[in-house]
């Protein structure tokens, strides 16, 4: 793999005696520049370098023979120039050998002649950037070095733009090798070090442009990149012919294919237009490299097209350019392999595609090594064409778990750096359980595996939380980048104007730099959690289930998503069991959900449409018999507590009330199941005081502050993100069982200074919580935004791209209507006091001391899948917050039976200070006695008590014995009125929800 080329020279001074070339070097030889003809300066400038090189061979010729006549200093010194501009634009035509040789000797007179810094950093910095293309990575590292440390030896005012540069070159070199954190960080760190030189900022944005693509943030690498052709076209001239103005618009083309269906049309523009302008060129062997580059491009969109074939015939003329003009050796042919191996495979060529992933793989193993993204990215594709070929080699089992432990590595390195956005892109597309989820035949590899790749997103962004609570300063930075990067989503919620954007984009990108050169954010190196580490954390009646949804090979078509679950009991290995598919979850979960709302609209007397043709009693024996039954045919019979950990969509599915064939529920099956995140938050210690011995802080919102009515939509001023929310949050009705719940928490709770309970909160009252209380409890309205018309229809791409992603869900408090009416009139509210905490915002809540948070709030637990991290909703930001146990729901709940359930949970918690087991228990007695064969009875009890799920990080306990509950024996007379008034409610009620 070859480092590519980039723009022109960076600076002209004749009091320089040499000016850098970023990606691409015109050299200023200064001594000869009076004998150079003029218009070997102009073929430099425009990038034709064929036709400059035989003006610019005479010229090192001539100071070579001068030399050799007359060997002073100066002579020595201009033909040391004269080597570096003839070897710069040799390794630009892709000649290394005669490159490598003239910069050597360069060095090597620069050396001797002790010329000084300036010079020798010049021929350092080229020589280094020579040898990274011509994949000699470790000898470019120990050159780009030597040139920095020159550049350092100068004065301040003379070191840039030139050691940026020199900086960014080795930036790339880290990058090419696999070293992405150390290249992440350079590249941020010289964002803005050399000032305003246009040609050195449009080589810092191509250098993070290149950064983002290769870690997968598409959105970013589109943007920077365009800000990189944007510098380079403001040179003026007839720029957009220059070949590094079209080598950036055919990088710009392929960032924008990689964001998915949406960008293909604009991605497809400017990947055409970079093709046909380097057709249009004088053929020559630079010219033909970089078409060779531009038809691998659009190989890529005919792909993205569904057209294997003509994507296959591309990708061969590619290859076939480069390796008559490179060789069949040469590292940069292993792009061209790879493209063409997965083209072949779609048209189901495996033998072809084998020979191809096969080459890819080796190029990069030779020139990169085995902990390279594209290395590991190419075996992965050679084994899961291996596994569809007629037949598989009896080895694949070995040969995946070879790969999976090096791809491993460069999942932890990756996986601890950047924002939570770049992270998240990133795991997008890790395909490390595919074939060993598929193969199913080593459940010890992939319970370790799952182990070390689930969840890992949030433990990392908690380690850093950790990291700031002991350094203020860090903290400080941190607030200031959320903070900043909500600035930029409601600039960008608001379509305010580019310029706007790009002045906090750069702000943003600055702080992320400093929060990479913190000390304290490097990541620490844990010795890895095993299968055999959680079993021994579970006690004998205990089990641990970690179910995973993979691509499974064995299904052919678009519809092969499916489900398994690896179950580790107190004793024995691992099982691994397959289950149901993504689409056989969404088909029941949807049925579930539409015999909910159906009740629910029942109850509330409302205008009910007919009732859905599949009954709640087939969804919840489906639900079952897809992905409990061969999980609980291979439990003991003393098993009585389980810890699950869901995965994508089993997030949102409520086990308490699947039904067996029976008609017996869960929860009355087994004494408490509890919700983690990753097997390896059951072994997270936390010192936590009971919930008797701490603060609790009660708020709710029973009723919304007066607000005028939403703006007509033709006078409506509030940006995207607030619009939608005023149509989701103007027709909540008032809650007053609000205050029921809060006046009977009040009666229950410990008795401790701190304690507040609070009607009406404002944000502003959550924002100002001190201090980590034992328990928060939440009883107010939750909302769950609908998706967007792109999330619709495909996967998210970037998120990056689509900030509304992380404000979809939140909650609603007092002034949020008032706020978003008068947001909609034109009033500029901020947002810290529009009166909904989403759930991106949540994390900044001091709740590391909180013992539970308790969300008393419709839909709470609901939001969007991340694959293998959990969900992007309020459930994670109250994990990120530090709490230890979330109680949500996964569908509306009750305003009039809510508060007795919060009251029983609270009363069973503090009596056994077991949260978990207390809520399981809770669901377990209000759901008894309840005649499933009954759908009426059984739709209206699943749908009060069966929408609580609670999450918890921390050992999964062994079970207790609950107590009973008994209130005080009023009178004989007032207890017969009470329960004439009860039966007078319940006949006469409508259902209300949060």
């Amino acid at each position: 793999m070859s480092l590519p080329d980039s723009c022109p020279s960076v600076g002209n001074s004749a009091m320089r005696v040499l000016s850098w070339i970023f990606a691409g070097l015109m050299p200023a030889l200064l001594p000869a520049v009076e004998e150079e003809p003029p218009e070997v300066g102009e073929l430099l400038a425009v990038g034709r370098f064929e036709e400059a090189l035989p003006a610019l061979v005479e010229l090192e010729q001539q100071w070579r023979e001068e030399v050799r006549m007359n060997g002073t200093r100066e002579n020595r010194l201009t033909w040391a120039l004269s080597l570096q501009g003839r070897g710069s634009v040799e390794a630009r035509l892709q000649q290394f050998e005669p490159a490598l040789k003239h910069l050597r000797l360069a060095r090597d007179l620069a050396i001797e002649g002790e010329f000084g810094g300036e010079t020798l950093a010049g021929i350092l910095d080229e020589l280094g950037r020579t040898e990274g293309k011509a994949g000699l990575y470790e000898k470019a590292q120990q050159s780009l070095l030597g040139a920095i440390e020159q550049h350092e030896t100068l004065e301040e005012s003379a070191r840039e733009p030139w050691l940026s540069a020199s900086q960014n070159h080795l930036g790339l070199i880290y990058l090419i090798t696999g070293r992405y954190e150390k290249a992440g960080r350079i590249f941020h760190g010289t964002l803005g070090q050399a000032g305003n030189n246009s040609d050195a900022l449009r080589f810092q944005h191509e250098c993070l442009g290149r950064y983002f693509y290769v870690m997968r943030s598409y959105a970013k690498a589109a943007e920077h990149l365009e800000r990189a052709r944007e510098h380079a076209l403001a040179v003026g001239g007839d720029r957009e012919k220059h070949p590094d103005v079209v080598s950036l618009t055919g990088q710009i083309g392929l960032s924008l294919l990689r964001l998915g269906p949406e960008s293909f049309d604009l991605a497809r523009q400017y990947l055409k237009e970079a093709t046909l302008l380097t057709r249009g060129m004088r053929r020559s062997r630079m010219n033909d490299l970089t078409l060779a580059s531009h038809l691998s491009n659009l190989g890529s969109l005919e792909l993205e097209a569904q057209e294997p074939a003509r994507a296959r015939d591309l990708f061969r003329e590619a290859l076939a350019i480069s390796e008559e003009l490179l060789g069949k050796q040469h590292p940069s042919l292993g792009p061209y392999h790879t493209n063409l191996g997965f083209a072949q495979q779609q048209l189901r060529n495996h033998p072809e595609a084998q020979h191809h992933y096969r080459r890819s793989a080796d190029l990069y193993r030779s020139s990169v090594g085995v902990h390279h993204q594209a290395y590991v990215e190419a075996e992965i594709n050679y084994l899961e064409n291996l596994f569809h070929s007629d037949s598989p080699t009896s080895d694949l089992r070995k040969k995946t778990e070879d790969l999976t432990r090096q791809a491993l590595g460069l999942f932890d390195d990756i996986i601890s750096f950047g924002t939570e956005r770049q992270r998240l892109n990133w795991l997008r597309e890790n395909h490390l359980l595919t074939i060993p989820c598929s193969l199913g035949n080593n459940p010890e590899f992939i319970a370790n595996t799952i182990l070390r790749t689930k969840a890992r997103i949030i433990d990392s962004l908690l380690e850093e939380q950790g990291n700031s609570g002991s350094d203020p300063g860090l903290a400080r930075l941190r607030i200031d980048f959320a903070d900043k990067q909500r600035e930029l989503d409601d600039l960008l919620f608001r379509n305010e104007d580019q310029d706007k954007v790009s002045s906090v984009h750069d702000e943003i990108t600055a702080l992320e730099s400093r929060l990479r050169s913190h000390p304290t954010t490097l990541a620490t190196k844990n010795s890895p959690i095993l299968w055999r580490d959680v079993q021994s954390s579970l006690s004998p009646d205990s089990a641990f289930v970690d179910y995973v949804r993979f691509t499974d090979l064995n299904k052919t078509g678009p519809d092969n998503l499916s489900y398994g679950a690896v179950l580790i009991l107190p004793e024995g290995p691992p099982e691994w069991i397959p289950l149901g598919s993504d689409t056989d979850l969404v088909i029941w979960l949807g049925v579930l959900k539409g015999r909910l709302h159906y009740r629910s609209q029942l109850l509330g007397k409302e205008n009910t449409p007919d009732p859905p043709s599949l009954r709640m009693r087939s969804a919840l024996r489906r639900l079952h018999d897809l992905f409990w039954s061969p999980v609980a045919a291979r439990l003991p019979e003393r098993i009585e507590t389980v810890g699950l950990s869901p995965d994508a969509g089993l997030n949102f599915l409520s086990f308490a009330v699947l039904m067996d064939r029976n008609g017996l529920l869960l929860a009355k099956k087994y004494r408490q199941m509890v919700y983690y995140a990753s097997g390896r938050d059951l072994l997270v210690e936390r010192k936590a005081p009971s919930l008797r011995e701490g603060a609790w802080s009660l708020l709710g919102v029973p009723e919304f502050e007066a607000h005028h009515p939403a703006a007509e939509a033709e006078e409506d001023q509030s940006d995207q993100l607030s619009a939608v929310v005023l149509e989701t949050i103007d027709a909540l009705p008032d809650i007053p069982g609000v205050r029921r719940e809060l006046a009977l928490l009040e009666k229950i709770m410990p008795s401790d200074p701190g304690s507040i309970s609070l009607t009406n909160s404002s944000e502003q009252d959550v924002r100002s919580l001190s201090g980590s209380p034992v328990v928060l409890h939440l009883a107010t309205h939750a909302f769950l935004l609908p998706p967007s018309e792109r999330a619709t229809f495909s996967e998210v791409q970037d998120y990056d791209q689509a900030p509304d992603h992380f404000y979809r869900s939140g909650l609603v408090l007092a002034e949020s209507k008032r706020a978003h009416s008068e947001r909609s009139h034109g009033a500029r509210i901020p947002f810290d006091r529009d009166g909904i905490l989403f759930s991106d915002e949540v994390r900044q809540l001091p709740l590391s001391g909180t013992r539970l948070v308790t969300l008393s709030s419709c839909d709470s637990g609901m939001g969007e899948s991340v694959r293998g991290d959990g969900v992007l909703g309020l459930r994670r930001g109250f994990a990120l917050a530090g709490s230890a146990a979330i109680l949500l729901s996964l569908w509306p709940v009750s305003d009039d039976t809510t508060p007795g359930f919060m009251k029983q949970m609270y009363q069973l918690s503090l009596a056994t200070d077991h949260i978990g087991q207390a809520v399981w228990e809770t669901q377990s007695r209000n759901l008894s006695g309840i005649d499933t064969r009954d759908d009426a009875a059984l739709e209206e009890a699943v749908l009060r008590y069966g929408c609580f799920v609670l999450c918890q990080r921390g050992p999964l306990e062994a079970s207790v014995t609950m107590p009973e509950l008994r209130e005080p024996s009023p009178t004989r007379w007032a207890f017969a009125l009470t329960v004439m008034a009860v039966i007078v409610f319940l006949t006469t009620r409508k259902w209300q929800r949060r």
